[in-house]
């Protein structure tokens, strides 16, 4: 019994050591307790702003967010925010200083839009350069950063030019078409560079020394003095009363399509020549055509070579 009451005698001590009895301005005592147990806020609604004073929040499970989170610059002078938010199924991250999301994924396809975007190095830590290719190395969507000349299969204009005048008339052997003649061309990377050309032979009635007659005109695209592909026209002659261009000029034109292999770094020289293989009863030349058309406007069509290349 000496120690039952001993004990309790030191509980008595110990809970009025975390008491504290005062007296209030209205002679009332007052006991307050100086070791209150720990506040559980989820016993509480708020109803109003709850400021935590700069103070962190820590060791948090879940966060569920009704409205929106808004992220305030650390800067304290700019007033813009960021603010994370979902409004009729679309989740967003929304700019303030724009008034509208930069960033928005639909709930439904989990599409994402984005107002602008930027890689600004590839996994393999290149630089983009101006007018470069963000290029996939993978499934996984790694991409790196290459100029268009280096994709393999790209295909590029590389030059276009036109004729200003005609080859050499009724001529037996090849002669150059104007401007078309050893035209410079460097590649810039391996591939196959696709010539077109579209040649205007022309058959001039005043040369004429029978009519009707045919008049056959050779064409040929040649690299550093080789053809490469050929082409001719056969025009028939008729009266120029009946001719389509009421014109003494008989025209045609004839496309060449053709290609060749070129290696980075090699200059290679490109020519269109023509003749008129047989003189007998007429000739041609090869160029351009000034004429008339059908409602006897003045019309003015010229030959023409474009290099496409396909890079390996």
């Amino acid at each position: 019994m000496k120690k039952i009451a001993f004990l309790l005698v030191l509980s008595s001590a110990f809970m009025s050591a975390q008491i504290k009895t005062v007296l209030s301005p209205y002679g009332e005592k007052v006991n307050i307790n100086l070791s209150p147990p720990g506040d559980n806020l989820g016993n509480h609604t708020a109803t109003t702003t709850l400021n935590l004073n700069n103070n962190d929040i820590s060791n948090i499970a879940d966060i569920y967010i009704k409205k929106e989170a808004q992220f305030l610059d650390q800067s304290g002078t700019n007033t813009n925010y960021f603010s994370l938010k979902k409004d009729n199924g679309t989740f967003g991250i929304y700019n303030s200083l724009v008034g509208s999301n930069a960033l928005s994924i639909d709930e439904t396809t989990s599409k994402t839009t984005v107002v602008s975007a930027q890689i600004p190095k590839g996994t393999d830590a290149s630089l983009p350069q101006k007018d470069d290719i963000a290029v996939s190395t993978d499934a996984n969507g790694n991409v790196i950063w290459k100029p268009l000349v280096r994709i393999k299969g790209a295909t590029m204009f590389q030059f276009f030019v036109r004729a200003d005048q005609n080859s050499k008339f009724n001529s037996a052997v090849f002669n150059p078409v104007s401007r078309m003649e050893n035209i410079p061309y460097t590649a810039p990377v391996n591939g196959v560079l696709y010539l077109e050309a579209n040649l205007i032979s022309t058959v001039p009635d005043i040369f004429l020394t029978k009519s009707p007659t045919v008049v056959k005109t050779e064409m040929a695209v040649m690299v550093d003095g080789t053809p490469i592909g050929y082409g001719s026209s056969l025009i028939t002659t008729a009266p120029v009363s009946t001719f389509a261009n009421k014109t003494d000029l008989f025209p045609a034109t004839t496309t060449i399509y053709c290609q060749i292999p070129v290696t980075e770094g090699t200059t290679y020289s490109i020519s269109v020549q023509a003749r008129t293989p047989d003189q007998t009863n007429g000739g041609s030349y090869v160029g351009l055509y000034k004429g008339k058309d059908s409602d006897g406007g003045p019309t003015a069509i010229l030959s023409s070579l474009m290099g496409t290349l396909v890079t390996d």
